[in-house]
């Protein structure tokens, strides 16, 4: 039951993030706005996967975060940087990743 309370919270908390009114959530999700006021206020939830993977892509929030609170609300976009510093880390030894991260985190606090 609690795990539910938290679902309808994070939804709301994501709805008013990416500035839409239930209303608007409702027509994107082909639903009734009583829905979507259901799924934020009573024990009520989108019945599929497919239908909570389509209201987190619209809200741009992560299915994990949704369901169970877990990682980072939004997805985390790489660039093409980004992208070759994880997989050139990926290749270095344990030691080695934490000399890295030693030194990031002492650029880091220079800033």
């Amino acid at each position: 039951m609690m795990r539910r309370k938290m679902m309808k919270d994070r939804l709301k908390q994501a709805r008013k993030a990416a500035g839409f009114s239930r209303a608007k959530v409702a027509q994107a999700m082909h639903k009734s706005p009583y829905t979507v006021k259901a799924w934020e206020t009573t024990e009520r939830k989108p019945r599929t996967m497919r239908e909570i993977k389509r209201l987190c892509s619209l809200l741009n929030i992560r299915v994990e975060w949704y369901l169970a609170g877990e990682g980072p609300m939004r997805p985390v976009k790489t660039e093409a940087r980004e992208q070759e510093l994880l997989a050139l880390f990926s290749e270095l030894t344990d030691e080695q990743q934490e000399a890295v991260l030693g030194m990031l985190r002492v650029m880091g606090n220079n800033s």
